[in-house]
């Protein structure tokens, strides 16, 4: 089994598409550099960020994201990144070094 698959959008970003990359390449984590995620990703109220929480959860599917630039972020996005940081499943990182480690650590 691969250690994670990296998501890179071929269209629209989903969580199915996030979930979809994971079972092609049968890894049970993520990782996803900042120039993946859309702008509607980083503003709470879309929803966004909550879905593809809920949808990695529920698949028991690990999610490392690199943003490098994480306090330029709204500041509720911000306070969330630092929340999930506080748990096992979801992580964000500020360089591809840290968050490769952290995925392989698991």
């Amino acid at each position: 089994m691969n250690t994670f698959a990296e998501f890179q959008p071929v269209d629209a970003f989903t969580p199915h598409a996030v979930l979809e990359a994971c079972f092609e390449r049968d890894a049970q984590a993520v990782l996803i550099d900042r120039d993946a995620l859309p702008e509607a990703f980083f503003d709470l109220r879309t929803g966004m960020a909550g879905e593809l929480a809920q949808h990695l959860t529920l698949y028991g599917v690990r999610l490392a994201c690199v943003v490098p630039d994480l306090s330029a972020q709204p500041q509720r996005f911000v306070e969330y990144a630092r929340e999930s940081n506080r748990g096992s499943h979801i992580r964000f990182f500020e360089s591809r070094a840290e968050a490769e480690a952290w995925l392989k650590a698991e």
